[in-house]
């Protein structure tokens, strides 16, 4: 077994000639240099140097050995230096695991400065065959490193294993409906003034489903619901047409002009983005993900107040100064 600092000694014991030189230029007791030397020819099994009165000399084995331990020590630099990219994120792996509309709406924001901030590391987005539900547990299980989860405000979820979770988003959930021109000012809607009216929601088993159904059972009704889809890109196009309305997050609202938005009233129902990640996990690429989500957070934010049709007189989505779960 070839010790490293043992290979640095022999290299400047060949350099300047002696021990006693060697141990000056290495900051070493001249017998803590001897007892180097010789653990060295311990290892291989064969003697270094010849020895004189006054000095001494590398052998042939020496000779050899030493130009093996030039290469060993400039390789063992290079794999610190390696180590230390990973170490910084500069390099390494990272597996997103997201889906829906914070999936298609913040990670691709997100990940861009990600790319940029740090481009010799490998960053995937996984969502084939992970639900909602499923997320978490994936994080903990190691599937992903870091998970993009949606809470609706009615439908509380559970956090499988030893995960930090922390609150990237919060936004309304509005009302959607097909017709030209803007909404009035802060348009509220009453939903019990809606009971009548037919629906499009999400399919019967989501989060969504349940939360809509929810909010409709405390506002003192049961909707009349026509059609289902958990892709909010097929709701907003049933809305278009007029089959319907549709409540639906921030997030999925598009800018269609032929769509009318209705802000809930008088107290609208909510849903939060989270990043989920085991809290075990060093990789340094969480950390600059989580950062990046958050700017992307609020980039949405600000877009929202500016992009629809209907002026907004407060935000329809919020993020946290602090970022706290």
């Amino acid at each position: 077994m070839l010790n490293l600092v043992h290979l640095h000694t022999l290299r400047m014991v060949i350099r300047v000639g002696s021990l006693s030189s060697a141990a000056k230029e290495l900051g070493y007791t001249t017998s803590a240099v001897s007892q180097q030397i010789a653990a060295l020819e311990k290892s291989v099994g064969v003697p270094l140097f010849e020895r004189g009165p006054r000095s001494i000399w590398p052998t042939p084995a020496g000779d050899a050995l030493v130009k093996h331990a030039d290469a060993i020590i400039v390789r063992s630099g290079e794999a610190e230096d390696e180590m230390q990219t990973y170490a910084l994120g500069t390099k390494g792996r990272l597996r997103v695991g997201a889906s829906g509309t914070a999936g298609a709406q913040l990670v691709p924001a997100a990940l861009s400065r990600l790319v940029l901030s740090h481009p010799g590391a490998k960053i995937t987005v996984e969502d084939e065959g992970l639900l909602q539900h499923d997320m978490t547990s994936a994080v903990a299980e190691g599937k992903v490193d870091l998970g993009v989860v949606m809470e609706y405000g009615l439908v509380p979820r559970t956090w499988a294993g030893d995960n930090i979770v922390r609150t990237i988003l919060d936004e309304e959930l509005v009302v959607i409906e097909g017709g030209q021109g803007p909404s009035p000012p802060d348009d509220r809607l009453v939903l019990t003034d809606a009971t009548e009216r037919k629906w499009v929601t999400n399919r019967v088993g989501s989060d969504g489903s349940e939360n809509f159904y929810r909010v409709c059972a405390a506002a003192g009704f049961v909707p009349q619901v026509m059609f289902t889809s958990n892709d909010f890109d097929v709701v907003r196009g049933l809305v278009k047409q007029g089959l319907g309305l549709a409540v639906v997050p921030a997030l999925a609202l598009g800018i269609d002009r032929s769509i009318q938005l209705h802000r809930i009233g008088p107290v609208p129902p909510r849903r939060r983005v989270h990043v989920v990640y085991r809290r075990a996990d060093t990789n340094p690429l969480i950390g600059a993900a989580v950062n990046a989500l958050d700017q992307a957070a609020d980039d949405f934010v600000a877009w929202t107040n500016k992009a629809f049709a209907s002026r907004l007189d407060s935000p329809i989505a919020i993020t946290f100064g602090d970022r706290s779960s």
